[in-house]
């Protein structure tokens, strides 16, 4: 363990932004004892790959204490690789993932052929955090009982704490221990690296899945290491405007977000307090601490938490560098192996080698009482195409694979097709659709650029249109947004 060494590299870092100090500046910068790390392994690999593999059980912090949670000490896996050979020299990416430790030492066969063929194609050190949050968790004072809490189910306790205790500050949120457990194991990272191999990283890449994606966001609002994110599969930006938009377009809540329901969150919705909350982990909230940070935000179509518009009610407000990639026929239970390979890669490779820089793409959308259209511009680009789908019926606005049938769930048929290549003029292509004869349909276009050292190319999309631009139930107000689950 190294607390000492470590205690004083983070105190000599200037992590925060210098602006406006809020909460989570104030909560991720505060020292904590209990932050450490052990080497567990260090294994090299020859031959075919030609790497390091470092495996360290870093413990980031405590959060709350022994009376609220059964463990407010959290710990966690990372695991670092570090070529032989490194033309990248100060770039690191760090991948996020919420799923459970692994007690084994050795490399996560899930990820480990991905991660090896990351680190040779770009030279640089790439590295895996899980889990974040740290779970399960059992909750003393859970109003639903509930004991070792998962995933959305920690966040929506976390959120219920917040709502119902006006004295609970706001690191109570959930959201702000997975932030310091990310800086942590960047400090972790650039400690080791240092220390070991003599080389200083300065920029990170975090991408993360789901929840972890939420600490991707807030961690590049509060640290200025980190030069991109890629989100996945977690674009609640605009958090009040996108849960009415939900509330409109399936007439109630996903039955994702049966922990939110069951403990009234949802009825909270249009509270001074719930404001308050959305003040802190909303990461619109931080919006012009952007500017500097490329963003590639992966979306899934058919995503049961969160609509495939999500992006209409924050994308254009965004500061900064930024994609959009929306993935046809994915959800929630999505393979991360094949988004890894296919989407992260190309986007991090473009990031830390020149040699093929980042497209410049921009879209516009209208509707009529007819249709609608997606004009985008782009150029270099290999191909682009449209995708589309219909929703089921008629009764809501509702993309997802699956959807509630009584206390369980039932397939939602909905597939995306795509068109032939789009032609187009002048660096400008369009796709236009006419309105269904029932229900909704929604497109988009994707355009896929070649050029780079790994074989996946780079793609990206405009947002997704949905026509007709109707919703079939009204907005709620207050307790009105109670609802119910679909």
């Amino acid at each position: 363990m190294r607390p000492l060494a470590l205690f004083l590299f983070v105190a000599c870092l200037p992590a925060v932004w210098q602006m406006e100090q809020k909460a989570l500046d104030e909560f991720v910068n505060l020292l904590d004892p209990h932050y450490s790390y052990t080497v567990l392994e260090k294994k090299t690999f020859n031959f075919l790959y030609d790497f390091t593999v470092i495996t360290i059980n870093m413990t980031s912090q405590k959060w709350l204490d022994e009376s609220e949670v059964d463990k407010p000490v959290w710990s966690h896996n990372l695991t670092i690789y570090v070529p032989k050979t490194r033309k990248v020299e100060k770039s690191c990416l760090l991948f996020i993932r919420p799923d459970k430790k692994d007690e084994s030492t050795s490399p996560d066969p899930f990820h480990f052929k991905d991660f090896g063929a990351l680190v040779l194609s770009t030279k640089s050190v790439v590295a895996e955090l899980r889990p974040v949050p740290d779970q399960p968790l059992t909750f003393y004072n859970h109003p639903l009982g509930h004991k070792n809490s998962r995933g959305y189910d920690i966040m929506a306790y976390s959120w219920w704490r917040f709502l119902n205790d006006m004295t609970a500050p706001p690191h109570w949120l959930v959201q702000f221990p997975m932030v310091k457990a990310t800086i942590r194991a960047i400090d972790t990272i650039t400690a080791y690296v240092k220390e070991e191999y003599y080389r200083d990283i300065t920029k990170f890449t975090l991408a993360g899945i789901s929840m972890a994606g939420w600490a991707s966001w807030l961690t590049a609002a509060v640290d200025k290491r980190v030069e991109a994110i890629i989100p996945i599969a977690m674009d609640l930006l605009n958090i009040n405007e996108n849960l009415h938009h939900q509330y409109r377009a399936y007439c109630g809540w996903s039955y994702m977000l049966r922990s939110f329901y069951e403990m009234n969150i949802t009825q909270e919705l249009d509270s001074p307090r719930f404001s308050l909350l959305a003040s802190h982990v909303d990461p619109l909230a931080y919006n012009e601490r952007y500017t500097n940070v490329a963003k590639y935000i992966i979306d899934l179509s058919g995503d049961e938490i969160f609509q495939p518009d999500n992006s209409h009610y924050y994308f254009s407000q965004l500061e900064g560098k930024k994609y959009l990639r929306i993935l046809p026929n994915y959800d929630q239970s999505f393979s991360g192996n094949d988004t890894f390979m296919r989407n992260i890669s190309p986007f991090y490779v473009r990031m830390v080698q020149k040699k093929y820089p980042l497209p410049n793409i921009s879209w516009n959308t209208s509707t009529t009482n007819t249709g609608g259209i997606i004009t985008l511009r782009t150029y270099n680009v290999h191909r682009v195409y449209a995708w589309y789908a219909d929703t089921v019926g008629g009764t809501r606005r509702d993309f997802r694979t699956k959807i509630a049938a009584g206390s369980s769930t039932q397939n939602n048929p909905v597939k995306w097709t795509k068109t032939s290549p789009l032609k187009g003029v002048k660096d400008v292509y369009k796709a236009e659709f006419q309105n269904p004869a029932k229900g909704w349909r929604a497109f988009f276009i994707e355009a896929v650029y070649t050029g780079g050292v790994v074989k996946a190319p780079f793609t990206a999309t405009s947002e997704l249109l949905i026509i007709p631009d109707t919703f079939p139930c009204p907005d709620c107000d207050g307790d009105g947004c109670r609802g119910t689950l679909v």
